[in-house]
């Protein structure tokens, strides 16, 4: 587990990329125009820092720098799951959801004062925390990990190897300690490419991909990639246009990521569009999505697309490659169906006169 320094550093920066809470009051307040409801109503919110609960889940209260979001910046990690996002005061609480508003979902909290110095967190599904303040030593340690040329890296405190994330990969991080703590990095490189070496402070340092080291000093880390000449593209003969009966899809690789835009003609004027996108997995030649889309696209008698209306977008199912030629087969999910697609023309080909 990373240390706490490191955590709740990273839990005030996440913000801009996590989330936790919103919406409107439980209950809706009628209208008192006595001077202990004015009173009330003004009461300033003196709770700001970091909160721990008895079973280690924590909390950040701090003012927000952000213009465009007045009030109070609210992160949590939860067990597992970290939040953050900004809510405004609301009578004497915080009170809103703090899934940022780029995010699906939602995870209302309110937030009141407990006590000489603690503060108690509703959920709106009503679980109710108990967090106290606790001491966030100063971090005297900065170390930050980069990439150059196309790759990613993991890092995890330790001398276990990290976990790769090939959904969300990395090309960055910021570690700060407060004390010296061994970590351990792992670089690998995009599709294409491949790993040389890790720099420090500019200095060659590694050429293993993996290394385990005490962080103790500020540094800077990267992980140097370069193009693999001896690399064949394992998609070159993948991405094109394909067709079945009355229905046309277009497949584009980005490495190992695939986009796949299916087209199924109803009426001249009228097409069934789904989009998929997700990795290959390149030893079944499978694309297992979800979140796809599925519209209904009207087009003009002169073909310009005039109207698209979203049926769904949290379609699942997988499209299969032949290992024997140019085909794919795609199973949806929401019908059970099955179709096989064969390859027509690369994607950039010329339409034949």
């Amino acid at each position: 587990m990373k240390k706490m320094i490191c955590i709740l550093l990273s839990m005030a920066m996440a913000l801009s990329l996590a989330a936790c809470g919103g919406g409107k009051p439980a209950g809706e307040k009628t209208e008192d125009t006595s001077a202990e409801t004015s009173a009330e109503a003004s009461t300033e919110w003196t709770r700001q820092g970091y909160f721990q609960d008895e079973k280690e889940n924590m909390l950040s209260i701090l003012p927000s720098e952000d213009p465009e979001h007045p009030g109070w910046s609210v992160g949590c990690f939860l067990g597992e799951d970290m939040y953050g996002w900004y809510v405004e005061q609301e009578g004497n609480t915080l009170h809103g959801n703090i899934v940022p508003d780029y995010e699906e979902g939602e995870f209302i909290v309110t937030l009141t004062e407990e006590g000489e110095d603690g503060v108690q967190m509703v959920t709106e599904g009503g679980e109710t925390y108990h967090f106290t303040p606790m001491d966030l030593p100063d971090a005297t340690i900065f170390v930050t990990v980069n990439t150059e040329g196309r790759g990613n890296i993991e890092y995890v405190e330790g001398d276990q190897t990290p976990e790769i994330d090939t959904e969300y990969p990395s090309q960055s991080a910021q570690i700060n300690l407060a004390e010296p703590t061994v970590y351990t990095l792992l670089a690998w490189p995009a599709m294409g490419w491949k790993f040389v070496k890790w720099t420090k402070d500019g200095e060659d340092y590694s050429e293993e991909a993996q290394i385990t080291l005490e962080l103790a000093e500020t540094s800077d880390f990267i992980a140097v990639f370069e193009e693999d000449e001896d690399y064949v593209s394992p998609v070159a003969d993948l991405s094109g246009v394909y067709a079945y009966e009355k229905a046309e899809a277009t497949v584009d690789f980005m490495d190992d990521y695939v986009f796949v835009t299916l087209d199924w003609r109803d009426t001249a004027a009228d097409v069934y569009r789904w989009t998929m996108a997700g990795y290959m997995d390149f030893d079944s030649l499978t694309l297992d999505y979800e979140g796809s889309s599925k519209a209904k696209v009207t087009f003009s008698k002169d073909g310009e697309e005039e109207d698209q209306e979203i049926e769904y977008e949290d379609g699942t199912g997988s499209i299969t490659f032949s290992h024997e030629g140019p085909s794919f087969t795609w199973h949806d999910d929401q019908t059970g169906e099955e179709y096989t697609f064969e390859w027509v023309k690369a994607p950039d080909a010329e339409e034949e006169e």
